[in-house]
């Protein structure tokens, strides 16, 4: 599994927002809180979608094959369904579209990356710099032989 499929990131939205259209973000949101066993079906999600807000069938089909394509959905066809399962957790999709986001970063602008990052990090709360200086240590400690 890609860390990262390709996909176009909103620097301005919130959480997975960032990764995630508006529709993309409603369905996963279903789909992790699916209250049943997976699988589930178009058909299935489509009527719980129906509770909250006014979808066609088609949006939510075409939503779905979408998020298939970005590794959030695993499809498997049977007959004349299609049975969808998250390829993993909420958080560790997150996980996983950070680590690749923040590798594509440093690996095309290192060193604006870094120095961004940090930056980011004070501004936010000096005291983060003090957990990554721990973080730097402890990985330190981990390598050395």
């Amino acid at each position: 599994m890609t860390p990262v499929p390709d996909s176009v990131i909103w620097p301005h939205r919130e959480g997975l927002g960032k990764v995630l259209g508006d529709l993309e973000l409603f369905v996963m949101e279903l789909v992790w809180d699916w209250p049943r066993a997976y699988p589930v079906t178009v058909k299935e999600v489509h009527q719980a979608a129906l509770e909250q807000r006014q979808l066609a069938y088609t949006s939510v089909l075409s939503t779905m094959s979408n998020l298939v394509k970005k590794e959030a959905l695993r499809v498997s066809k049977e007959q004349f369904a299609h049975r969808f399962w998250p390829t993993c957790t909420r958080e560790e999709f997150e996980q996983r579209m950070l680590s690749g986001l923040m590798q594509s970063l440093v690996k095309d602008f290192t060193a604006p990356a870094i120095q961004h990052f940090v930056g980011s990090l004070e501004t936010v709360d000096p005291q983060l710099l003090e957990a990554l200086d721990a973080e730097i240590q402890r990985r330190r400690r981990k390598e050395a032989p």
